[in-house]
């Protein structure tokens, strides 16, 4: 097959203050003179051919193959023209490649796949633009990228399927490694190149993990239950990011082992060779040379240090648990799930502004008790606060939570109306009650970890204003015809 993906994009406007008629917006009544004009646009296109295959012996083992080839415009003027995908996967159901005949194990599969997938640069940089500004170009600030090759992520998987006791246990594991290179960096330059910066393609990251899911179809007497419970775990190492590239411009000699990707003035999110993405670093109170925090033995006030980040922790989980269950009785229905998140770190600066506010549970406590606690002793509860919750986002150490949770994640009451009791045409109807994200059984942090206030990479685990989380109460009405 092939396929075409064309991306047009213009965006123009003209605006400014009106000039004497309130909410008239026309051009007649802009005020022409601090008028703000604005124009934009690019076109991008992927053109792509695949194909896929599949062999079977003696339905016993199965070879699955893929492959596609994406020519990508991000690409032009660079050395690399096109990303090609491949992928291979063999399976083979164990029990009947052997003959085994078991009243234990009824069936056992195994598979084996190693795939690799790309991501074509942002568009622009390696062809030079020279915006308008003013009705003057202006240079552009990085140097054309010429070598440029796409992300490319290779990825090994080996799994199993096995069912025991004539479907009774279902289990299914499958383990995970997957390598991730060329990402995309943008390093200084010296100000005798005539550019600030360059692209250049370096790095890889590890990605390594179990998934795993066990299941039971058991009766209970006249009740039909099932049960499930899946587990996920991953684990990722920042094995590499620029070492040593030398210009072939300039011939100079770049390195850069540590990456500030930013955040807020309290805590932000840092790469660093050996460590993972995730890892998050928080600014601190100062400390005096036993580290106690520094109290001023005068006012009893203590002191930000918004200079010193230390390493709070990873903002991912050690692993995330499902637990489902339902039963059937007499076309009644009823299923749960819970869900766990284990492990994690987060930051939370919608606390500290409220601690800074004294708008807090905890800083109205302190108050109450004659101030807050440092060191065993006891200071001015406002002047702490506002150290500590003040500025643009608070001291981050003080606000590190763990952000394990366990919550009732959805329940489900259904009922199926007998056919006797519908018309001829319908051979079903179902009535529902559905719940979500009903009660948190567990929550060591002041928010909801499971919602976050920027979708970015390196915004995660921070809590700054989210909106409260919800719960949601519906109906589902489901004819068969």
């Amino acid at each position: 097959g092939s396929s075409i993906k064309d991306v047009v994009y213009n965006y123009s406007t003209l605006g400014g203050n009106l000039l004497s008629v309130p909410n008239l917006f026309t051009y007649s009544n802009l005020n022409t003179s601090n008028l703000k004009m604005s124009q934009e646009g690019y076109h991008d296109q992927s053109q792509a051919i695949f194909a896929t295959a599949q062999l079977g012996l003696k339905n016993l083992v199965f070879v699955d193959l893929t492959a596609r080839n994406d020519w990508v415009s991000a690409l032009a003027n660079t050395e690399t023209k096109s990303i090609f995908y491949p992928s291979v996967g063999v399976s083979g159901v164990i029990t009947d490649i052997f003959n085994i005949k078991s009243n234990v194990l009824s069936f056992l599969k195994a598979r084996l796949s190693y795939s690799e997938v790309g991501n074509a640069p942002q568009r622009f940089i390696s062809i030079p633009s020279y915006p308008v500004i003013d009705g003057y170009p202006q240079l552009t600030t990085y140097m054309p990228a010429k070598n440029l090759e796409p992300e490319r992520t290779k990825s090994y998987e080996f799994g199993f399927n096995a069912i025991f006791w004539n479907n009774k246990v279902n289990l299914n594991a499958t383990i995970y490694k997957s390598s991730t290179y060329n990402q995309l960096f943008n390093p200084s330059l010296s100000p005798s190149s005539g550019y600030s910066s360059f692209f250049v393609n370096a790095g890889r990251v590890d990605n390594k993990g179990i998934e795993a899911s066990i299941s039971l179809n058991q009766k209970l007497g006249p009740v039909q239950w099932n049960s499930g419970i899946v587990y996920s775990l991953n684990r990722n190492e920042i094995i590499e990011l620029l070492r040593g590239y030398v210009n072939p411009v300039s011939g100079e000699i770049i390195s850069l082992n540590r990456l500030d990707m930013g955040g807020t003035a309290s805590c932000k999110m840092i790469l660093e060779e050996g460590g993972s993405m995730g890892d998050l670093y928080v600014s601190t109170l100062y400390v005096d040379e036993h580290g106690y925090i520094y109290v001023n033995p005068t006012s009893f006030t203590v002191s930000a240090d918004q200079n010193t980040f230390v390493k709070a922790g990873n903002t991912n989980p050690k692993y995330v648990l499902g637990f489902r269950n339902s039963f059937s009785y007499k076309g009644f229905d009823l299923s749960f799930l819970i869900n766990a998140r284990v492990g994690g770190i987060g930051v939370s600066v919608t606390q500290a502004i409220m601690d800074a506010f004294g708008v807090s549970e905890v800083s109205a406590k302190a108050r109450d008790e004659g101030g807050a606690v440092v060191n065993g002793f006891r200071v001015p509860a406002q002047l702490y606060y506002q150290v500590i919750g003040g500025g643009t986002s608070g001291v981050g150490s003080m606000y590190v939570y763990d952000m394990t949770n366990v919550r009732l994640a959805e329940i489900t009451i259904g009922y199926e109306i007998p056919g006797k009791y519908l018309f001829n045409w319908v051979h079903g109807l179902n009535l529902s009650l559905v719940g979500r994200n009903l009660l948190m059984l567990y929550n060591k942090s002041p928010f909801d970890p499971e919602i976050t206030s920027n979708t970015g990479t390196y915004y995660q685990g921070i809590d700054y204003f989210m909106q409260p989380s919800l719960r949601n109460v519906g109906f589902a009405v489901k004819l068969r015809f």
